[in-house]
């Protein structure tokens, strides 16, 4: 079986060319097209449509007026036409056409320039969507495998977990109605990962923009990162708990050892299903010494599974620089935005150590090859290679210039040591991998062992981290990082001080040994004026909730914010505080998840609306900015502070060359809604309902202000009482119109904002389950702590993103 494109596999692709869609019927064209037409801000085009288009008249009408010979010679002339005119900024949806030897001649040159992604799909479960004969689904599979030779990416569409049964593309009636899209949650987040990967989009346009965030600093330039390591066999066996991979990991090494008929849709069926369970990037691999790969010297099997893999956009694929040196040279050419690890392995048969100059030239070879990144493995024979090693990654650091990344270490057990403190994605094991039998050259110590080896070696150092801000006694952030910290293995602790001020932090903010700070109010606004550094982001709000020690060297000098962050797990002096902000990444977080297609975000069309005006009302403000809605209402009792929060980001709008009024003011609750702007679908509750934070919320929306007729999002960020007096309402509301609003409540925001506040101040990437349950296990309500059935609905919820 042959994969390859050979010289013909495009890859280097503008980012704004326009991504086409193949399939046959019920992969999901028409949905996952809308869904990256919204993730890409692009025109979607519909064959279907565009047929009506051209000719006045549908397919089917076409079809019966002019005979099935004069449908298809125009029917081909229309796609044809329908591609070649619309190369950049749309994505298109080709239907039956693809299915043509014309139109896949003209896909074939179409992916010179162009990202054609064949979708691929259960065909058992499209039997069943569209209640097909045997006899139909033979034909089907039939022409469904040549789109694989017409296009140049790949993905497996698979179901939502939370899906009671997805549609096919042919207009379901359940398409007109809101509810739809909550069907398609996870692979929508799917397929937008997969959409900026193929495209390049957003590159370099961050939404972070921080060398502290773990999505905008790749694994390679992060210290002490690894690679959690599977086998392709232990997938198909089923041998690992899939879920549990979110965690203990930067990154996925999918090692391929099986290969033959049909292989090709497994493994990317199972990358589909790592990238949703694990949502870490994928590092592809092949075990040249399989029996199924290994054929008499044929590589041939070997540069079919690469091929597949760039398909696939795995974001890392190891080359083995030892083989056929025109194809690996053809791999790497093609490789698209796929970093290449080009790898070396010594084996024990070889005399050649880590002090040979033989192993420096192999790390010169692969540089040379154009890899991002080298990784030269040896197979330990003595302990005493632990120490070799590090005097050869010493030799490579001291070469002068720039070079690619380096993983260097040994492998089996007695390269145990030089495991641990190998910086860049050294494969791990993980728990979850129940395999009965193990190879001896795979990883034996887990993600935790390393980082607690770590600590017992004083390579990194416990750090203390707190709370600070008044009512802060019921906060969940001590159980929830400190379960987290145990989880990955750090030595670090979190807690509420006894008596929490400004004197506390000062105090502990010049411990060597101090770690950061979460900052709640009443101190949001003076620990900002004390900050020697802060994000864009928290500048860009005015307020913070996050706060890092910023260390420098003994004569006082401060390190850069990129060695900060490869630092923060290590004690030193404090010169002083950097800032961040996490509740707009919480708050955008629980946009993204819960905001249907039917609501897709538009500049034009799309409306916000804030209640307050505090620290997270500017977090709310501009998180629904972050995703490109342009027009925001900002109501709050006190009229002068909303008009304070309006002109700040007014004021910062214009800064980016955006309009000057994307901030309004409503100045009563009795006013009608404005004329000239649609209702809000996004509404954000910044209004605190503790009785003892001040006076309780009781707020309730002017009905008025409800018009959208498609629902939308409600956010409300008070978690004490959960059930607040807005969520009443809008249940009842929700339940009389039939609307489909989705009710968020304060929790979600909670675990979102403290999610990405753990990784921020450890650079590692949190336990999401974990941290979950140790919220609802530890929240307490006006009705008592939650019982067993609820923490489970609710912890499905959040992992699936569930509306309420």
């Amino acid at each position: 079986m042959n994969l390859r494109n050979g010289e013909d596999t495009h890859r280097k692709i503008d980012s704004d060319a326009s991504l086409v869609l193949v399939g046959i019927r019920g992969c999901g064209k028409r949905s996952l097209g809308f869904v990256a037409a919204t993730a890409l801000k692009r025109r979607f085009i519909t064959e279907d449509h565009y047929f009506r288009e051209v000719t006045g008249q549908t397919r089917q009408e076409f079809l019966k007026l002019h005979g099935s010979q004069e449908f298809q010679r125009r029917d081909i002339e229309v796609l044809k036409m329908m591609l070649d005119k619309h190369r950049k900024h749309c994505v298109i949806e080709c239907g039956l056409g693809s299915l043509t030897r014309p139109v896949q001649e003209h896909l074939r040159l179409y992916c010179a320039m162009n990202p054609v992604v064949y979708l691929v799909r259960d065909i058992r479960h499209i039997q069943d969507l569209l209640g097909l004969e045997d006899q139909s689904v033979r034909l089907l599979r039939e022409g469904d495998s040549l789109h694989r030779t017409c296009s140049n990416f790949e993905f497996y569409n698979i179901e939502d977990r939370s899906s009671v049964a997805a549609q096919s593309d042919e207009g379901s009636p359940d398409r007109r109605s809101a509810n739809y899209s909550f069907k398609l949650k996870e692979v929508k987040e799917d397929f937008t990962r997969f959409v900026h990967l193929v495209t390049g989009a957003n590159a370099n346009h961050s939404s972070y923009d921080s060398p502290f965030v773990l999505l905008e600093t790749p694994p390679e330039l992060r210290s002490y990162t690894h690679a959690i390591f599977i086998r392709l066999s232990d997938l198909i066996e089923e041998v690992i708990d899939l879920a549990e991979l979110e965690s203990g990991g930067d990154a996925i090494e999918l090692c391929v050892d099986r290969w033959g008929p049909d292989m090709a849709n497994i493994l990317s069926q199972q990358v589909s299903l790592l990238r949703r369970n694990a949502r870490t990037p994928i590092l592809l691999s092949v075990d040249i010494s399989s029996s199924e790969i290994a054929q008499d010297d044929d590589t041939s099997v070997y540069f079919d599974i690469l091929e597949h893999g760039l398909r696939l956009a795995v974001e890392y694929l190891a080359v083995d620089v030892g083989q056929n040196q025109a194809q690996v040279r053809n791999t790497i050419r093609n490789r698209g935005t796929t970093k290449i690890v080009g790898q070396y392995v010594f084996e024990p048969s070889s005399d050649v150590t880590w002090e040979d100059d033989e192993c420096l030239s192999r790390y010169l070879q692969v540089e040379q090859l154009d890899c991002q990144l080298v990784r030269v493995l040896r197979v330990a024979t003595e302990r005493e290679d632990n120490a070799a090693v590090i005097k050869f990654k010493n030799r490579v650091q001291s070469l002068p210039g720039t070079h690619p990344p380096l993983i260097a270490y040994n492998i089996g057990r007695l390269g145990r040591t030089s495991q641990v403190f190998n910086s860049i994605l050294t494969s791990v094991t993980h728990p979850a991998i129940k395999r009965t039998t193990n190879n001896e050259r795979d990883p034996q110590i887990t993600s935790r062992d390393a980082v607690q080896a770590l600590y017992q070696s004083y390579i990194l150092d416990p750090l203390q981290f707190c709370i600070l801000g008044a009512h802060v006694g019921y906060s969940m952030s001590p159980a929830m990082h400190n379960a987290a910290f145990r989880h990955c293995g750090m030595n670090h602790t979190y807690r509420i001080p006894e008596s929490p001020s400004l004197a506390v932090l000062e105090q502990l903010g010049r411990d060597p040994n101090f770690g950061g700070s979460s900052v709640v109010q009443p101190w949001r606004e003076q620990v900002y004026q004390k900050l020697a550094s802060k994000s864009r982001h928290a500048e860009a709000i005015g307020a913070i909730n996050t706060v890092m020690p910023l260390r420098g060297r003994a004569d006082g000098t401060m390190f850069p914010l990129q060695e900060q962050a490869s630092r923060r797990n290590q004690a030193g002096p404090v010169l002083g505080w950097y800032g961040e902000n996490t509740d707009w990444v919480g708050i955008m977080t629980c946009i993204n998840r819960n905001l249907s297609p039917r609501n897709a975000i538009s500049p034009l069309k799309t409306t916000g609306l804030v209640i307050g005006a505090g620290g997270m009302a500017r977090s709310a403000i501009y998180a629904m900015l972050r995703v490109g809605c342009r027009k925001i209402f900002i109501y709050n009792r006190t009229l002068s502070r909303a008009e304070e929060v309006a002109r700040h980001f007014n004021s910062w709008a214009s800064s980016q060359s955006d309009s000057p009024d994307v901030v309004r003011i409503l100045r009563s609750t009795e006013d009608e809604w404005p004329s000239d702007a649609c209702p809000p679908c996004l509404i954000a509750s910044c209004v605190p309902a503790d009785p003892d934070m001040g006076e309780p919320a009781n707020f309730e929306m002017p009905t008025q202000w409800l018009g959208s007729p498609t629902g939308g999002v409600i956010l409300e960020l008070a978690y004490k009482p959960l059930n607040t007096p807005l969520l009443r309402q809008m249940r009842h509301i929700r339940s009389e119109t039939g609307r489909a609003w989705v009710l968020v409540d304060g929790l979600d925001n909670v675990l979102e904002q403290g999610i990405a506040q753990f990784e921020l101040m450890t650079g590692r990437k949190a336990p999401r389950r974990l941290m979950t349950w140790e919220v609802l296990r530890n929240y307490v309500g006006e009705n008592g702590p939650f019982d067993e059935k609820t923490i489970q609905s609710r912890l499905d919820g959040v992992i699936l993103g569930n509306d309420m």
